[in-house]
């Protein structure tokens, strides 16, 4: 095995030997590729010692940079020492300007979107300095601007020619709508309206949530600052008084890794990465949640495209025990033609977007010759990672987001402090495909041949404080998936919903063959006019939903189902869970005879309490009003539907937990659950496996 050193001490003219090592990465990949060429073979590892390496481009791996299986190369940490690759600047020389503001310094024409200090996020300053204003609709064009409160900005009249640098954190659609959001340049700011310099991707109506950024007039609160790119002034309010003891980094490139071969036909393979730290990218100016055209709902914009780690055309690359942390974007970014990528054991926090994405071609996207061709991004290993802080500057990031991508292991994570989903399986729903994809017409019988999101395994995660700015989601969801997908031996805890509604389990719109099983769900809340619908939403056909735990939530209903925008929901099997103190048994939205294939050998317990039903319309009397949708009925009625086709064996009984008030969910051997084919859930394998 070949061994090449790098040290930030290294001396100019070194030679990669420990004795005179390389002073950067790049010297290294240099003599790496030398001799690659010249046929070596059995392993090259490039060793990075103590440091911190600063950089002002990416550093690039293509197919000439490693010989996948012949001769894998792996870049790692010297034994013991950290290895800290930045993706930007140390800014210093700071002035004292008074009021609590410090001003350094940077060249004319620098221009970055976020800052960092010792670790943390420095924001932009901004208006409100926290929280949000709620946006007016603006009646001529509801994609070009938004109405604002006079009251919002007394002091800032701002008009046409004086809105340069401002820009509108925006979350599109209206009300409770607040499912993605964006970030917009704004062309002017006058009589009450914000005019954007491009359209927001959905119309923005009355209630929207957004705040104003970009003016040196908004620096009031600790914490912020203001770059005032022409001048070449960067303006600082540090939390602590003064930034002379700090280290302020001010990012200069987006992505630190880049990883992508040639073509698809031409792939990077054999290259690992380990412990390393890899840290401060910057963000856009122009943020565009999702692409616009036909069919392309929750793909990303190619200019969003982006992580500290970001890889295409790329086969078989390892990431492991690094910490990525302080991105702009995302932490890892997996772009359309990636397999069988193992991330392990890492730690990604402090992102601006989300921890891990790996997103496939869209449906119909690429001049493929049929949808099996497309199939590119599959077959990763993300496991025994910590995924923390996320969405700092888009407030739908999330821990890991699969779009178009399958046959996935997403195992022993731990995933915290995130806007909008823990983890997210995304591709698009029948009602919005195309009427042709790759050449072939779609119809029901054949559309999941086009969903790529599709025999992903998401086990034994522990996810906690997620959907903590953003509405209509939960700690795992899916929408428009593949099928044979399986949420298995996960905890969920510790999570609430603080404005609108959100879930647990979230199986959303045109979810099918989905199998839920051996699941915690514990300690889900709800504050203000927050609103904990279910513990567990099943939309879709033929989902599977057993053996889960739900207990002690403040969720209206344990399970849900709604049948909605044309996507079937029928066939669901419900059987053999715990229900103990969180809300009623079931909500139906808009109950059918086909919606439950069987339901039954349930546990509830809720004090003695019985477990109504919700729905809008059983043929039964009424017994009271859901604070969910529709009205209560009783449970007997509930079991005399269908000639009691369900839950004929479901009882209603305490579980016999060894210890709830310390969170010990394991059941006593006289607990009745047993009866009803309960089986032990493993807790010991739930989150990372790091001893």
């Amino acid at each position: 095995m070949l061994r090449i050193y790098v040290s930030a001490l290294g001396k100019e003219h070194g030679d990669g030997t420990k004795e005179k090592p390389f002073r950067c990465i790049r010297e290294a990949q240099t003599a790496v590729r030398s001799r690659l060429k010249k046929g070596a073979a059995g392993g090259i590892t490039v060793i990075v010692g103590e440091g911190t390496y600063m950089l002002d481009e990416p550093l690039v791996f293509g197919i000439g940079d490693a010989g996948g299986e012949r001769c894998p190369v792996t870049y790692r940490n010297a034994e013991g020492q950290t290895a800290e690759l930045i993706g930007g600047r140390v800014l210093s020389e700071w002035k004292d300007a008074g009021n609590g503001v410090w001003t350094t310094e940077v060249p004319k024409g620098m221009r970055f979107h976020t800052l960092y200090a010792d670790g943390a996020r420095i924001p932009k300053a901004r208006m409100p300095a926290s929280g949000y204003y709620r946006s007016l609709p603006l009646e001529e064009d509801g994609r070009a601007g938004i109405g604002y409160k006079e009251a919002d900005f007394p002091e800032f009249p701002y008009h046409s020619s004086g809105a340069e640098g401002l820009q509108i954190y925006v979350w599109p659609g209206g009300g409770e709508a607040n499912w993605f959001a964006e970030t917009i340049p704004v062309a002017g700011m006058k009589e009450g309206k914000i005019l954007f310099k491009r359209p927001s991707c959905w119309e923005i109506g009355e209630g929207s949530r957004y705040y104003l950024q970009g003016s040196l007039a908004f620096l009031r609160e600790p914490g912020q600052f203001h770059l005032d790119e022409a001048a070449g002034v960067l303006y600082y309010r540090p939390r602590n008084g003064s930034p002379l003891h700090e280290r302020v980094v001010a990012p200069a490139i987006g992505r630190i890794l880049h990883i992508q071969g040639d073509r698809d036909a031409e792939r990077v393979a054999g290259l690992t990465f380990s412990g390393l730290t890899f840290a401060c990218t910057d963000f856009a100016e122009d943020f565009r949640m999702m692409r616009e055209e036909p069919g392309m709902d929750n793909a990303e914009p190619d200019e969003n495209r982006n992580g500290i780690i970001y890889m295409r055309n790329a086969h078989g690359i390892e990431i492991s025990d690094c910490v990525i942390r302080n991105s702009g974007t995302c932490g890892v970014y997996l772009d359309r033609s990636v397999e069988g990528v193992r991330l392990l054991r890492n730690r990604i926090e402090r992102v601006g977007h989300t921890g891990i994405y790996a997103s496939g071609y869209a449906p119909g996207e690429g001049a493929f010759r049929n949808c099996l061709a497309a199939y590119r991004n599959r077959e990763h290993l993300i496991a025994d990672n910590i995924i923390a802080d996320g969405g700092e500057l888009v407030g739908h990031g999330s821990g890991i987001v699969l779009y178009q991508s399958g046959d996935n292991e997403i195992a022993h994570n731990r995933i915290t402090n995130m806007p909008r989903y823990g983890i997210s399986m995304k591709g698009l729903r029948f009602q919005r495909m195309p009427q042709e994809l790759w050449g072939m017409h779609v119809t029901w019988e054949n559309h999941a041949s086009f969903l790529f999101t599709r025999n992903n395994v998401i086990r034994y995660n522990d996810l906690s404080n997620v959907m903590t700015d953003s509405q209509d989601g939960g700690l795992i969801e899916s929408w428009g998936i593949g099928r044979g997908n399986k949420i298995h031996g996960n905890r969920l805890h510790h999570s609430g919903i603080h404005f609108s509604f959100g879930f647990g389990i979230y199986l959303d719109d045109a979810s099918n063959d989905v199998e839920v099983t051996h699941n915690l769900i514990d300690h889900l809340y709800r504050t203000g006019e927050g609103k904990l619908w279910m513990a567990i939403f099943s939309k879709g056909v033929g989902n599977r939903i057993t053996n889960n735990l739900i207990a002690n939530n403040e969720s209206e209903c344990a399970f849900g189902t709604q049948e909605m925008a044309g996507e079937k929901n029928r066939d669901i099997v419900i059987r053999s869970n715990i229900v103990s103190n969180s809300g009623y048994m079931y909500a139906h939205v808009n109950w059918s005879d086909e919606r439950l294939y069987s339901a039954d050998c349930n546990l509830y317990w809720r004090g003695g309490e019985p477990p109504f039903v919700t729905s809008e319309e059983l043929p039964y009397p009424a017994v009271g009003v859901s604070k969910v949708w529709g009205k209560l009925y009783a449970w007997e009625a509930w079991r005399s539907l269908a000639d009691g086709k369900f839950d004929a064996q479901t009882i209603n009984a305490p579980a016999e937990f060894v210890d709830e008030a310390a969170g010990d969910y394991r059941l006593l051997p006289t607990s009745p659950a047993y009866r009803l084919g309960w089986r032990d859930i493993d807790f010991s394998k739930i989150g990372p496996r790091l001893e």
